[in-house]
C-alpha cells in the first residue's frame, strides 16, 4: 500500500497535479522541491513500523495544510478570504448572478467549510469527486461583470488562481496573527502543498507561487480589485450572518478582526478606522476561542478517519 518513500499513495490525477506543480514552480520561486521524508516524517515512519493504518489523502497528517486547517486561522482566514475575494468583481458578480449567498449566507458558508474539510482531511476520491462537483457547478457561471463590464466564466484559471491566492494568502495570515513567534517557513510549506489543490481545480499554475509572501502579493497588486456597491452589500450579508454554536460567541470579534485585515485601501474606502483598543480585544477573544476550541471541540470527523481513529 504504500511507497517505498513512506508515503501513502496517491491517486493518478493527485499524482499529475503534485508533478505540474513541481514543474511550473522550480526553480522560478527558489523553494526546492522537497521529499516525502522531509515533508511528511513522522508519517512515514509510522506507516513503515505498522502502527498507524492510514488513509490516502492529498496532503497527509504531517503537512502544513493540516495544521492551520486543524487551527482556529483555518476558519478566520476563510472568512478573510470571502471578503476578499469578493473584491475581485468577477467573482463576485458570479455569486450574485448564481448563487443564492444573499439569501442563504449562512448555507454558504457551511458548504464551503465542509468542501474544505474534504480537501484537507477526505480521501483522494472524496476530494476528486468533490472538486468535480464544484467545477460542474461553474460550468454555467458566465456572463458580464456590471461593475467592470468584463466577461467572467467561474472555471477561467486566473480567476480560480486569485481565488486560490486569496485563500492561501489570509489563511496564512489568520495563523501567523494568533502565533506571534511562529517559525515563518510553515507559511511557504503551506503554500507549496496547496498548490496541489490549485492544479486540481484547475488554476494557472504560473499564477499560485509557492511562497506565502508571493501568494499575498499577487492579491495585492491584483489589477480589477474593487470596492463598489456590490461589494458593500456582500461584506454586509457576510458581517451579518447568523452563526450557531461557540462561533456565535466570537462571531462579532471574528468580523472586527476580518476587516482590520483589509488592505489598507480598501479599509480607507470602507470608512474603517484605526481603534488599536478593539483590535486588541477582538484578537484576545479569537485567540483564547482558539485554545479553548483546540482542546473542546471534537476533531473533525474526516480527521480521524484519516488517521485510522474513526472506528474507535
Amino acid at each position: 500500500m504504500h511507497e517505498a518513500a513512506g508515503y501513502v499513495n496517491v491517486s493518478a490525477r493527485a499524482r499529475a497535479a503534485r508533478a505540474q506543480c513541481g514543474a511550473a514552480r522550480e526553480p522560478n520561486d527558489g523553494y526546492r522541491k522537497r521529499t516525502s521524508h522531509e515533508l511528511y516524517p513522522s508519517l512515514a515512519a509510522s506507516a513503515s513500523s505498522g502502527r498507524l493504518e492510514l488513509m490516502e489523502t492529498l496532503f497527509g497528517p504531517d503537512s502544513a495544510v493540516w495544521v492551520l486547517h486543524g487551527d482556529a486561522a483555518g476558519l478566520v482566514g476563510g472568512v478573510r478570504a470571502l471578503a476578499v475575494q469578493a473584491l475581485e468583481p468577477r467573482a463576485l458578480a458570479g455569486v450574485e448572478q448564481f448563487s443564492a449567498f444573499a439569501a442563504h449566507p449562512d448555507q454558504r458558508l457551511a458548504e464551503t467549510i465542509d468542501f474544505m474539510d474534504i480537501v484537507t482531511y477526505g480521501s483522494l476520491d472524496e476530494v476528486e469527486a468533490a472538486v468535480a462537483a464544484v467545477r460542474r457547478l461553474h460550468e454555467p457561471v458566465v456572463g458580464t461583470d456590471p461593475v467592470s463590464g468584463l466577461p467572467f466564466d467561474a472555471n477561467d484559471p486566473a480567476l480560480l488562481a486569485f481565488v486560490h491566492n486569496s485563500l492561501v494568502a489570509s489563511v496564512g495570515l489568520a495563523y501567523a496573527s494568533f502565533h506571534p513567534g511562529l517559525d515563518a517557513t510553515i507559511l511557504d510549506r503551506y503554500a507549496s502543498e496547496m498548490t496541489r489543490f490549485a492544479a486540481l481545480m484547475g488554476a494557472d499554475l504560473d499564477l499560485v507561487p509557492e511562497r506565502w509572501a508571493a501568494c499575498v502579493r499577487v492579491v495585492d497588486t491584483w489589477s480589477t480589485l474593487t470596492v463598489s456597491d456590490a461589494y458593500r452589500r456582500a461584506l454586509e450579508v457576510l458581517e451579518g450572518l447568523r452563526v450557531d454554536g461557540p462561533i456565535a460567541l466570537v462571531w462579532p470579534a471574528l468580523i472586527h478582526w476580518v476587516r482590520q485585515s483589509l488592505p489598507s485601501w480598501v479599509k480607507a474606502e470602507l470608512g474603517v478606522a484605526p481603534n488599536p483598543v478593539a483590535d486588541l480585544g477582538a484578537w484576545i477573544a479569537l485567540w483564547t476561542a482558539g485554545v479553548l476550541g483546540s482542546v473542546l471541540v471534537p476533531p473533525s470527523p474526516r480527521r480521524l478517519k484519516a488517521l485510522g481513529e474513526g472506528a474507535r
